[in-house]
């Protein structure tokens, strides 16, 4: 029993080993930066315009503060609040002056009780010179006890309204009055004296610390900022920046749209008056909301910066490449009219221009137009002159034989540089016919040459076995050998010959050919049958690589057998003993591709192109223990070419490869 529960916990054990290694290990989740995150650009977005308009604020009441002549520190605070509480006490005691004075007013005392009523003012009393005595008034609050701050005020009357004077001696006044206000111990009413009140003990009591507020918002502002310049157009799926729909807009469509934001900004703050709380508050709202375009456009300008070419996506970029674009379709329609007719309308404009200034310009017009003309004329007359220069030196260079001279076209343009591009092709040209003629040249003394060895090898053993047979007796045994040996050169004479008529033939297209489908599978499994005990006796291995599926092609097949035949035979002729060859057949789009591959046994230190000529073979010493007479590859390429097909040869190191491309039908 207990061997038993000892099974059972291996057998658990071995499960779960297994179990946790068929489970795949996960692979560790790539931890994007915050820059990649949306949330956390957000939450800097809106950290950065309430840490930049406290900074504003901070700044704003520190210049307050320092602009004061240090009064926030030298003067007490209640000494602050009777300075501050005396310039509303002379508005409400000019206002009160103007009610009580204003004779389309019906009933002015009652209008000046209401309005001193609800502010914090205890006592109000005024009164006025003896031809306006009868409109002395007084008032006195029943829920406010008199504090200390009371104000005393002189206004005189010059014929339009009252105006405070503070000289005891004042000319000219109609009437006077003296205005006494004596502001409430407490301010229990919502006025502009408890606003005052509160903003000046704020003021006071952060007089110190507003300018460490300042510092750290400062900080705190440009540290967003630079992270949200950073973060712009990071997004959590890639690691490259990305255009989003902000940045298709025109760039600037959205400073024009900032900038028109905040000149409307400006005209609302004009009308704003610092005792208009409500109005302050509204600026306030509107100076974050300028922040937050602001702070947008940056982050925009940032995102396409890391895109490149920024400055493709804007109005007066397009308008301008527009124009531009405009411009060269001008001058090239003008430049495409033929260079006689060019020159006329040149001609002509200057005539007309001529004209008009010669007919409707004064004096000193006329000198100035000429100055011009003559600065504009000159130097163009000159650069013409030297451009012709260049020309006329290069086809007498050209015209001398001299094939190596090239005008340079540095600094040409127009015509002059179609003329000097004509030269050049021209150089080219020759230069390229007469590399061509010494080749052929070349290639026909190296094509006499070999047809002439290949010829007399065989010939001159005719000849000498014939000679031997005639001078052997009638009965002797060497005569059949000699008939063999006869018989052996005689048919590769005609072999030669043969290909000799064959290359010419397919060379010229006078060769017969009878296109009909082909399936090429079956031609390769013949080829390697056919060349299979061959491939043996010369130490070679056949490697075939011919799928299943049928690959059919349109070809002649007499000809096609003969273009795999002399690649075949070429691979058994010259391919290194104990290698491989590889035959090859695959579909590459619209065509049949068919490879021949082999390791040649002869350094094969000659170009593709050469090796496909006549002639040619990659034993230049044309060794006669090799069969062959150059023309193998010669045959195939015509042969090729004449089926729809193509033959491409490369060569790498000892690696021979022949390539053969038919369309499929």
């Amino acid at each position: 029993m207990e061997e038993n529960n000892k099974l059972a916990i291996a057998e658990n054990t071995e499960n779960a080993t297994a179990t946790e290694a068929a489970s795949p290990v996960p692979h560790p989740i790539k931890k994007l930066p915050l820059t990649h995150s949306l949330p956390a650009k957000a939450a800097v977005f809106i950290l950065t315009i309430i840490t930049a308009a406290v900074a504003c604020a901070s700044l704003l009441f520190a210049m307050m503060l320092l602009s004061s002549n240090q009064r926030f520190y030298t003067v007490p605070k209640d000494e602050l609040k009777r300075e501050l509480y005396e310039t509303e006490a002379r508005d409400n005691a000019r206002n009160v002056v103007s009610v009580l004075t204003d004779f389309n007013v019906d009933n002015g005392s009652d209008s000046a009780y209401a309005f001193a009523e609800i502010r914090n003012i205890a006592s109000m009393n005024v009164e006025f010179s003896d031809d306006l005595s009868s409109k002395n008034w007084s008032y006195k609050s029943e829920n406010m006890q008199p504090g200390d701050m009371k104000y005393t005020f002189m206004f005189y009357d010059f014929g339009e309204g009252f105006i405070e004077r503070t000289s005891s001696v004042v000319l000219g006044a109609k009437s006077s009055a003296k205005v006494t206000v004596v502001l409430a111990k407490s301010f229990t009413a919502s006025d502009r004296y408890s606003m005052n009140s509160m903003m000046l003990d704020f003021l006071y009591s952060m007089r110190y610390m507003i300018f460490v507020i300042a510092v750290v918002t400062v900080i705190m502002a440009i540290a967003g900022f630079i992270f949200l310049m950073a973060a712009s157009g990071r997004h959590k799926t890639s690691d490259k920046p990305e255009a989003s729909f902000g940045t298709k807009i025109p760039f600037d469509l959205l400073v024009f749209g900032t900038a028109l934001l905040f000149g409307c900004f400006l005209l609302v703050f004009r009308q704003i008056s610092h005792r208009d709380y409500v109005m302050l508050v509204l600026a306030i709202f509107y100076t974050v909301a300028l922040m937050a375009a602001g702070l947008g456009l940056c982050m925009s300008l940032a995102t396409r910066i890391k895109l490149g070419g920024w400055w493709k996506n804007t109005v007066i970029f397009i308008v301008l490449r527009g124009i531009w674009k405009g411009i060269k379709g001008l001058f090239k329609l003008f430049f495409k009219i033929p260079l006689v007719w060019r020159t006329s309308i040149i001609a002509a404009f200057i005539f007309l221009l001529d004209l008009l200034f010669v007919g409707f310009a004064d004096e000193a017009e006329k000198v100035i137009y000429i100055f011009i003309r003559s600065v504009i004329l000159f130097p163009a007359i000159i650069y013409g002159a030297l451009m012709l220069r260049k020309l006329l030196n290069g086809s007498k260079a050209l015209a001398d034989g001299d094939l190596e001279k090239k005008v340079s076209t540095k600094g040409m343009f127009w015509d002059f540089r179609r003329a000097a591009d004509n030269l050049n092709s021209i150089n080219n040209g020759m230069s390229l016919a007469v590399e061509e003629r010494t080749k052929s040249d070349r290639m026909k003394t190296e094509l006499i040459t070999n047809v002439s060895h290949d010829l007399k090898t065989p010939l001159t053993s005719i000849i000498n076995y014939s000679d031997l047979i005639m001078k052997e007796p009638k009965d002797s045994e060497k005569i059949a050998e000699y008939a063999e040996v006869l018989h052996r050169q005689s048919e590769k004479l005609k072999r030669l010959i043969d290909d000799l008529v064959e290359t010419s033939k397919a060379t010229t297209g006078n060769l017969e050919v009878v296109l009909a489908p082909c399936c090429v599978n079956e031609m390769l499994s013949q080829a390697e049958g056919e060349y299979e005990q061959k491939m043996e006796a010369a130490g070679l291995t056949l490697v075939s690589n011919v799928p299943e599926k049928t690959v059919t092609i349109m070809a002649d097949g007499r000809r096609l057998w003969r273009v795999f035949d002399n690649l075949m035979g070429n691979a058994c002729k010259y391919a290194l003993t104990g290698t491989r060859v590889y035959i090859s057949l695959e579909e590459q789009g619209n065509e049949a591709v068919i490879t021949f591959k082999n390791t040649s046994r002869d350094a094969l230190n000659i170009s593709a192109e050469e090796l496909i000529e006549r002639f040619v073979r990659g034993d230049k010493s044309r060794n006669s223990t090799t069969e062959g007479n150059g023309l193998g590859l010669a045959i195939a390429k015509s042969m090729t070419e004449l089926q729809n097909g193509k033959l491409e040869l490369f060569i790498d190191g000892d690696l021979f490869k022949a390539e053969l491309r038919f369309p499929l039908i």
